[in-house]
């Protein structure tokens, strides 16, 4: 017995991929039991929260009844789908909570088993790949493996290794079941399409945008023919939603709450948002901001990738690195920045160094501003609830730092883009 313990961990000892593997699958474990610790700290079921509607959503199709039009539910339809293999091992409630965090975790393991295969093939290091994994689960904590953002996310990756494959029909196939169980991933399709359109490949521009577009009204179509007038409810939903306390863009109400809470408050919605008539005011022009910036940089990256020359592999890392600007732009301006949007941008890791290392660029830092973003978000987390009952200082303060992170990430990952693009139009 003794020899075959030693044998076993010789062979751990010496591949640095299953101890990773060992290790990671630890830290889930137990990030899953300091779940309910969360949600000692903020109460509310906070640690929970989405998953409990998550059951809730999927129970109310099985009694028969009909997402949009029955019930409201916050997210796509293919969001559904993904819910549903958990369901069906759960026999309650509560074991559901776990079935879901184990469906979170096998998908997980598909990003990192591509992402390592992307790194064999660039010659990149793994230690990125570990890096961004125990980054995750660390730092992102319960939000990681109790949310759906991971299942979004996790397609997004898929999607990017399959476009640098050139594998595109399968890779925007990808993205359209992202976009379809989330829809922040919806950002991404102009900016995957703008190499096409630069090197006018209409036949390939058209053909990719058409494939995206017919996954998702492939999926959405039941819901179409069963009521049209509510098939998009989760649109609006979406867009009707007040100022989150965790936003950047709620820092300035948050101070006014604090100096007269009359003119803002926070209550409850679909979460802890800002209201009173000062933030109802305010909170109907985020959203067409918001896209006004995005659309903003997105001609601007269209305009300077048709001044460029460059050959694949850099066309291919500039779109990379374009995409990250974009979640970043989004998350930033939002009227939401849940503490779990921050994986959005954790996960493509692996895929900026080497973007960086393309071009030439100093990539240290970029782990810093990874960590800084993780780690302030959990502490608006922690600081969360006495803020539900009034803005506190403490809040305040975290989410400041929160939106000092966000935003130093966001000049840095630009400035970087910009730099590349720079050296490729001299």
């Amino acid at each position: 017995m003794s020899l075959e313990y030693s044998a076993l961990m010789t062979k751990v000892k010496d591949n640095p991929d299953l101890s990773f593997y060992i290790l990671y699958t630890f830290l889930y474990v137990f990030i899953i039991g300091l779940t309910n610790v969360v949600n000692g700290v903020v109460g509310n079921n906070y640690g929970w929260y989405d998953v409990h509607f998550y059951w809730e959503n999927t129970n109310f199709i099985f009694e028969g009844l009909w997402p949009y039009r029955d019930f409201n539910t916050a997210y796509p339809p293919f969001s559904l789908a993904v819910y549903l293999i958990p369901y069906l091992l759960a026999p309650d409630e509560g074991a559901f909570y776990y079935t879901f965090t184990i469906f979170t975790y096998i998908f997980s393991l598909l990003a990192i088993h591509g992402l390592l295969k992307f790194c064999d093939a660039k010659g990149l290091d793994h230690k990125y790949v570990y890096i961004t994994f125990l980054l995750l689960i660390i730092g992102v904590n319960n939000f990681f493996i109790a949310r759906n953002d991971t299942i979004t996310t996790v397609f997004v990756v898929l999607c990017i290794l399959l476009y640098w494959k050139q594998k595109y029909a399968p890779a925007f196939i990808i993205l359209a079941l992202g976009i379809m169980t989330k829809i922040y991933p919806v950002f991404l399709l102009p900016v995957l399409l703008t190499p096409f359109l630069v090197k006018k490949d209409w036949n390939s521009l058209f053909r990719y945008g058409l494939i995206t577009v017919g996954v998702c009204f492939i999926i959405e179509l039941p819901f179409i023919i069963n009521d049209p007038s509510t098939a998009f409810n989760y649109l609006s939903q979406h867009s009707g939603r007040g100022l989150e306390i965790e936003s950047i863009v709620a820092i300035p109400l948050m101070v006014v709450s604090m100096i007269d809470p009359s003119l803002v408050y926070v209550g409850m919605d679909e979460s802890w948002d800002l209201f009173g008539p000062w933030a109802e005011a305010v909170a109907p022009f985020i959203m067409p901001f918001t896209l006004a910036v995005i659309l903003a940089f997105m001609i601007y990256f269209l305009v300077r990738m048709w001044k460029t020359d460059a050959d694949l592999e850099k066309r291919l890392c500039l779109t990379l690195m374009a995409c990250s600007v974009v979640l970043m732009l989004f998350m930033s301006f939002n009227k939401v920045f849940c503490a779990q949007y921050v994986m959005w941008i954790i996960m493509l890791y692996p895929l900026l160094i080497y973007s960086f290392k393309t071009f030439g660029i100093n990539y240290r830092r970029l782990l810093y501003h990874l960590v800084a973003l993780a780690a302030t978000s959990l502490l608006t987390v922690a600081f969360m609830d006495g803020a539900t009952d009034g803005i506190t200082i403490q809040y305040l303060l975290a989410d400041i730092l929160k939106g000092i992170a966000a935003l130093s990430l966001l000049y840095y990952l630009f400035k970087a883009l910009r730099t590349a693009l720079d050296s490729c139009s001299e």
